[in-house]
């Protein structure tokens, strides 16, 4: 079986007319085939409001010119990046100037700077605007000996002012011949005007500083409540209509457009290259790049029995069998109701070899097809005779999948099967492993909701201008911040500059799913995918005449752990009332 999708004929999703392949309107009642995908709109929204996420996206896709692209169904990948790149330089842009703003405040009125800084920071840790990391409290302890440095400094020279002005003036006084001298008294104090200047210039700086943040906001606000809409949203920002949305996405490309150039070539060549299987290579203990968190798993090893002992039995070949299964699988394919909204209908079909980083830099002649030397990056896809020869190597460091795909929910959810054997043709080891790509985090899906356009970006500045003083030093990491590779000796070799962590749409997962309908999917596909593959096993066997009643008696629900009452799904991340940590793999 090839390893892309050909394409088939289109049910619509309002009156179920069946429409030939390629159409983008239903013949019927003339509604929208096209596939609705929010995946990229809700990342590139991520990018924008999250530093956090677009920090991470830099770090792991544009820092390393080595590091392996792991794949990203229905993701715009150099979108998503380059929406991180603009945002990190509007971000880096803002906090440079409101830095310059409050040293010039803390000059101006040191006062006010000081009352701020102390309101700010308590009000900060409140709402959990700032963490108390070891290195945060260092900065923050810096920053605060320094403004209290200022103003003693400050203080010290206003008193030898003041003091000075009254010794010139006692002076004078004792200088006189009498208590009637008429000699010329000293001019008045400029101190009164002083003061005045003062005033004024702390008003100037603090409507600045207003200013600054609120342009911040209403543009961050209006740029993906309005053009990340459903219908108004392009993932090239440069080909805007609009002129500020094509300065303001396309802020800093020209500083990363090597990275990027690389990236996007490397994710062309994925998409177009469908008849051909994925290299993923992984620095990380899970191999599973793009997946998402482990719901449930089969582990079986069994001794190989032949069915009638008067006849040899056929040897088996791991490639046929992977080749029955995937046959059985792409059954579920007809037309039914056995998914909901036809998603088995869409049912994908991927052949990926993974590979643990550290040992393909230290074997790579092995592999020279995957990583040719140490001075290119692995490659993205390798050609599907050369992935399956790895299904009979003894190479224990690369492992060949087939990967079983069902995107649900706009492709907001999804689920994933992964099928590895082996065998010496006196016993058949199979693994297969079920994976949950959870949706997308809640506060990335907000810009779907209404927010006014006058009082929501009011309301964020009000709440920014208070926590300011107190967000200095994550403002200070944001301007001198500096994404380098990792550090790497003239004889030595750092695999975690070649293995992938995580995809772009696992940084931005929920820690659960949204709802009952989608929990209950999640285990329908899993149930549905692994009563399949238990009977296409079986039947592969008898068919090269192997006994399978022992193997059948694993797919019993009663005597084996797949009864999802008592078993990983019941207890996993996918069950609506637990959670899990996406902060790490």
């Amino acid at each position: 079986m090839a390893a892309g999708i050909t394409e088939r004929n289109q049910h619509c999703w309002r009156c179920a007319t069946v429409n030939p392949a390629g159409d983008k309107y239903c013949q019927g009642c003339g509604a929208s085939l096209v596939q609705r995908d929010n995946t990229t709109r809700y990342l590139c929204a991520a990018a924008q409001l999250s530093e956090d996420y677009a920090n991470e996206a830099i770090r792991e896709f544009l820092v390393e010119p080595l590091r392996a692209i792991p794949p990203a169904p229905g993701v715009d990948t150099t979108a998503v990046l380059r929406e991180s790149v603009a945002a990190l330089t509007r971000r880096r842009l803002r906090d440079g100037v409101l830095l310059l703003l409050l040293t010039a405040l803390l000059f101006t009125n040191p006062l006010v700077f000081g009352a701020w800084l102390v309101f700010g920071l308590a009000l900060a840790l409140l709402l959990g605007r700032s963490r108390l990391t070891a290195r945060n409290v260092l900065i923050g302890l810096a920053v605060v000996l320094g403004v209290g440095i200022v103003l003693t400094i400050i203080g010290v020279v206003s008193f030898y002012s003041v003091l000075s002005s009254s010794g010139l003036g006692g002076s004078s006084s004792s200088g006189s011949g009498g208590l009637y001298d008429t000699a010329p008294t000293a001019p008045p104090s400029s101190s009164g005007g002083f003061l005045s200047v003062a005033l004024i210039l702390t008003v100037i700086v603090l409507l600045l500083i207003v200013a600054v943040v609120a342009v911040d906001k209403f543009a961050e606000h209006y740029l993906v409540h309005e053009r990340f809409s459903r219908n108004e949203f392009i993932p090239d920002g440069r080909s805007s209509r609009h002129e500020w949305e094509r300065r303001l996405r396309g802020m800093g490309l020209a500083a990363f457009h090597l990275p990027l150039n690389r990236v996007e070539v490397a994710v062309g060549r994925v998409d177009e290259d469908v008849e051909r299987a994925d290299v993923v290579v992984h620095r990380g203990f899970s191999p599973f790049i793009g997946a998402g968190v482990p719901v449930y798993d089969q582990l079986i090893a069994m001794a190989l029995e032949p069915s009638k002992k008067d006849v040899e039995p056929d040897p088996i070949d791991v490639n046929g069998l992977h080749e029955h299964v995937a046959a059985a699988i792409d059954r579920l394919r007809a037309t039914s109701t056995l998914g909901p909204g036809r998603r088995l209908e869409d049912l994908t079909t991927r052949e990926q070899v993974l590979l643990a980083a550290d040992r393909l830099v230290i074997d790579h002649r092995i592999a020279p097809e995957i990583l040719a030397d140490l001075h290119h990056a692995p490659a993205s896809q390798i050609s599907v005779e050369q992935a399956r020869s790895l299904a009979d190597a003894a190479v224990e460091w690369a492992r060949y999948y087939r990967c079983y795909r069902v995107e649900a929910w706009d492709r907001d959810l999804t689920t994933s099967c992964y099928l590895h054997a082996g065998t010496d043709q006196k016993m058949l080891y199979l693994e297969w492993r079920f994976f949950a790509l959870l949706p997308i985090a809640p506060e990335f899906r907000e810009i779907d909701e209404y927010r006014d356009p006058w009082l929501s970006p009011i309301n964020a500045t009000v709440v920014e201008l208070f926590v300011l003083p107190g967000t200095i030093v994550r403002r200070l990491a944001s301007v001198f911040r500096r994404f380098r590779p990792l550090d790497q000796g003239l004889h030595e070799v750092v695999p975690a500059k070649y293995g992938a962590d995580r995809s772009l749409r696992e940084f931005a997962q929920a820690d659960r799913v949204q709802s009952y309908f989608q929990d209950v999917d999640v285990k329908r596909y899993v149930r549905i995918l692994d009563s399949t593959l238990f009977r296409a096993v079986g039947e592969y066997l008898q068919e090269r005449g192997y006994s399978a009643v022992e193997f059948m008696k694993l797919a019993d629900p009663v005597v084996n752990n797949y009864n999802l009452q008592n078993t990983t799904l019941q207890n996993s991340a996918i069950g609506t009332g637990n959670t899990i940590n996406t902060k790490g793999r």
